[in-house]
């Protein structure tokens, strides 16, 4: 019999004996939460030491235990936010290996799907409102509405109504409407003026909550606070609505008449302005009244006059204090002027110069004098006739009749008395005081204010036997009108024509005065420069008009000044050279190759001169480049001239050389040989040139 033993070896992979791989957990669970317990067995495990280790793949909410498979939380999970609020389903895998060879593993993958819950309060937005509401708003108005949102996911959870509506001393002023709707409705009046109102100040703080459908119940609330605008609902109203004031003729500018007043129910008060809109004009005068525009007190500007307007009857008009819609309520005061005497009598003629004889009987007119008195405030028969007693000496004069009537004569009353001395004035100059104190015959008091008039009458007195003879004249009154430097509305045309022709005149002289800086623009003005004058006097005076003319000619050759001297290596000789230009001649070179003649003293001696070879024009600059050719050296080299005695500086106007002073102190002035020919031309020059030379010695050339 043959017993056969098997030995159990790691060969088989672990095995997961869980049922459902789907898994479901609410949002808002604490870390640490266990979300699932995940359980495998290993095939080998019998007679087997060994055991299993759990993994997990990567991720951001769950964790497991390596030991016991166990799944638990890390992290917050919200389903209202994303990613969970896009897909609430999170998948991890779960790998078991076994140990300690890990040779075999198995994975899985589980599914957790994430649930919401009533976790979040309806939210408004805004959380606040402030609503402004005219006053004049009708019942049922729509005040404002009011938005709220709920984020959880599930429609059973982010379902809300508005429940209630409180607002503090609102009196059932708002609503909800309909109920448990977003909007809040106008159910009272917000009449401004209302008492009830003023005493909340026209203001009103509502609040709205809004509360979810499911459990447990958040809610949030949102809070509106409405302000009464106030409406210029009425005009400004007078009590009483016409005014009667009485004015004394006598007023002057600046009487009180009376006030109006005028009131406005709309709150708050803006204040009320007065002005008059019609009536109040007298004589040239748009108004002759003056209101306070803030207190409507009226008052006389000028003193009204009875005589010319007996009452006034004004149009006051109130306007409130709006700037956007003014209102305006209109009042009658009537100002009735009450007759007063205020004007003096006023009589002619005046001034009136009477001439009586001294033998005049009382109670004779004095040359018909006549007094005629006019009084706008009295009857004509309320005057009375006086004199003043100092211009009246001895009671020679009086009027008849002296009151009751505006028309009296100038009588003699008492006779002159010259012969005895009583009398000594022959002139008299009477103060005649007219007085319109309404006195009838027989009043005892006068009525009302009483006026004064005056006038003055001259009398001259006269000896009628005298033999002189007195040219008298009939008084009479004359007007004379000067008018000077008074503005008539008929001439108006004057100053508007004057003015008219100025304008023009001044016009038209810019304008040629523009023309003409235009026109000497285009003209070429150096001729009105100023020109250099010219010497009318000779440098030299001629005093012997019969001196003999000669012609001098001055012929000066331009010689290189040569201030170093060198051997040539080829040839041995020696030549001078100029250190500055460069230039070099053969020393001991002869400029002249002719003989010379002779001649006596004071005679021109003439020198054939070979040409000059032409110096090139950096040469004559004096800025030759060193080994150039100067000159017509048929070698190469530099042409040699000939040295000569000192030379004379060049002229940079003529390009000749002038003798130094030392020279022409030494030299006389030669005849020019009539072989030579006169105003000759360079281009006629014969090739071979002569040197003229001014000199008093032969020898010296």
């Amino acid at each position: 019999t043959f017993m056969v033993y098997i030995v159990n070896t790691n060969d088989a992979k672990p095995v997961f004996n869980i049922t459902s791989r789907m898994y479901k957990i609410a949002e808002e669970l604490p870390p640490g939460t266990v979300a699932a317990n995940i359980t495998a067995v290993d095939p080998d495990g019998f007679n087997y030491i060994g055991y299993l280790l759990y993994s997990l793949s990567p991720n951001e909410y769950f964790a497991i235990n390596k030991y016991t498979g166990a799944i638990y939380v890390v992290m917050r999970m919200d389903r209202d936010s994303k990613p969970l609020r896009d897909s609430p389903l999170v998948d991890v895998q779960v790998t078991v290996r076994d140990s300690p060879t890990g040779l075999h593993s198995s994975s899985i993958t589980i599914t957790f799907n994430v649930t919401d819950m009533n976790d979040n309060p309806p939210i408004c937005h805004p959380g606040a409102l402030r609503v402004q509401v005219p006053e004049t708003e009708v019942t049922g108005a729509l005040i404002a509405s009011v938005t709220c949102q709920d984020i959880d996911v599930d429609p059973v959870y982010n379902n809300f109504t508005f429940k209630s509506l409180s607002c503090l001393n609102c009196n059932n002023m708002f609503a909800l409407e309909p109920l448990g709707s977003r909007n809040i409705v106008l159910k009272g009046n917000l009449d401004f003026e209302d008492p009830n109102n003023l005493y909340v100040g026209n203001e009103y703080s509502l609040a709205v909550v809004a509360e979810d459908t499911a459990s447990p119940y958040m809610t949030g609330t949102v809070y509106i606070y409405v302000t009464t605008i106030p409406v210029n609902e009425f005009p400004p109203v007078f009590h009483p609505t016409s005014y009667v004031f009485p004015v004394h003729e006598s007023s002057g500018p600046g009487a009180s008449i009376g006030v109006v007043n005028a009131t406005d129910r709309d709150f708050p008060i803006v204040g009320i302005r007065y002005s008059f809109i019609a009536g109040g004009s007298m004589l040239g005068y748009s108004n002759i009244f003056w209101i306070n525009p803030k207190s409507g007190s009226i008052q006389l500007l000028v003193q009204p006059d009875y005589e010319v307007t007996q009452q006034y009857v004004l149009v006051v008009q109130a306007v409130d204090g709006d700037p956007i819609n003014p209102l305006t309520g209109t009042a009658t005061v009537t100002v009735n002027i009450i007759q007063q005497n205020v004007n003096p009598p006023l009589c002619s003629p005046n001034g009136t110069i009477l001439i009586i004889p001294m033998n005049l009987y009382p109670g004779t007119t004095i040359q018909d004098y006549m007094m005629t008195c006019t009084d706008l405030d009295s009857p004509p028969q309320a005057f009375r006739y006086s004199i003043q007693g100092n211009s009246n000496v001895n009671n020679h004069f009086s009027f008849t009749p002296t009151a009751g009537t505006n028309i009296t004569r100038l009588v003699l009353k008492e006779a002159f008395d010259y012969s005895s001395g009583l009398d000594k004035l022959w002139a008299y100059k009477l103060t005649v005081l007219i007085t319109d104190d309404n006195l009838l015959a027989g009043a005892s008091q006068p009525k009302g204010l009483v006026q004064t008039g005056t006038i003055i009458i001259n009398i001259q007195v006269v000896n009628p036997y005298l033999t002189t003879v007195i040219t008298t004249t009939a008084p009479h009154i004359t007007y004379v009108t000067r008018k000077e430097n008074v503005y008539s509305p008929t001439v108006w045309y004057v100053p508007f024509i004057i003015a008219l022709g100025a304008m023009l005149l001044l016009g038209l002289l810019g304008y040629l005065l523009y023309r003409l800086g235009r026109y000497l623009s285009t003209k070429d003005c150096s001729c009105c420069l100023p020109r250099a004058q010219k010497y009318k006097e000779p440098l030299i005076s001629d005093t012997d008009n019969n001196h003999k003319k000669e012609l001098v000619m001055e012929m000066t050759k331009i010689n290189t000044v040569f201030d170093g001297e060198a051997v040539d290596p080829v040839t041995g000789k020696v030549y001078e050279y100029n250190t500055k230009s460069g230039a070099r001649r053969w020393k001991d070179t002869q400029i002249v190759t002719k003989p010379q003649l002779e001649q006596p003293e004071s005679s021109v001696l003439i020198i054939p001169v070979e040409p000059p070879s032409p110096v090139p024009e950096k040469s004559r600059s004096g800025k030759a480049r060193p080994g150039t050719r100067s000159g017509g050296d048929p070698a190469g080299e530099k042409a040699p001239e000939s040295s000569g005695p000192e030379v004379a500086p060049t002229s940079q106007r003529t390009g000749r050389r002038t003798a130094l002073p030392s020279q022409r102190s030494k030299r006389d002035r030669l005849e020019v040989p009539k072989e030579v020919p006169r105003n000759t031309s360079t281009a006629q020059r014969p090739p071979t040139q002569a040197a003229v030379l001014e000199t008093t010695d032969l020898s010296e050339v």
